[in-house]
Order: C-alpha cells, then sequence, then structure tokens
C-alpha cells in the first residue's frame, strides 16, 4: 500500500511540471562552474575551450541569461553551442531548462 502514495507523487509531479508551459530564452552556453566569471574573449562572450574543459572536469552546460546561469537538459544537445549565442525554447523547472529547441542566434 506504499506504492500508491509514491505513484501519485509521481504523477502529479509529472503534471506541474508539464503546467509550467514553454518559453524562449537567449544567451549564452557556457558552464556552470564558471558561469558568468567565464574567461572571456575580446567580444565578452564564453570561451569555447573554457567552456568544454570545465565541463570534462564536471561542470554542466547551462544557459547565461541575463545574469544567471541555468542548467541545460539534455546536456548532449547543449553541447554542439558551447560558448555560442543561442535561443533555446523548452520548459523551466528551479534551476533546470529542459530543452525542447536549441539554436544560434546573430549578435546583437
Amino acid at each position: 500500500m506504499k506504492i500508491f502514495p509514491l505513484i501519485l507523487m509521481f504523477l502529479l509531479g509529472g503534471l506541474s511540471a508539464t503546467s509550467q508551459g514553454q518559453s524562449s530564452w537567449d544567451g549564452f552556453v557556457t558552464d556552470t562552474h564558471c558561469g558568468t566569471n567565464c574567461q572571456r574573449t575580446a567580444r565578452m562572450t564564453p570561451d569555447r575551450a573554457c567552456v568544454r574543459r570545465c565541463v570534462k572536469q564536471g561542470s554542466q552546460y547551462g544557459l547565461w541569461y541575463k545574469d544567471h546561469v541555468y542548467v541545460l537538459e539534455p546536456q548532449s544537445e547543449a553541447a554542439e553551442f558551447a560558448a555560442e549565442r543561442v535561443r533555446v525554447t523548452g520548459t523551466l523547472s528551479g534551476e533546470s531548462i529542459h530543452i525542447l529547441s536549441i539554436s544560434p542566434t546573430p549578435e546583437k
């Protein structure tokens, strides 16, 4: 009988995550270790080698949006855009964005 409350919590948790809806964010793919303090190029963007090195050492890919870095899931979709300006469409859950689509955006 203890399994029923667990199933109910799982189902309700899934419903609340999908009811949040989707949004879009424009920012840079960086990593959660360096975040907005990542080594930057002359154009004030994250450095690709730095981002990839930090991820290789255990950090996660994240979206630098305004003054905050959100974890991007799945990581495999974010990897090809390391240090690039992107538009991410997805759902926000806590500090993570679940990617529905990700594409490069032109420099402003």
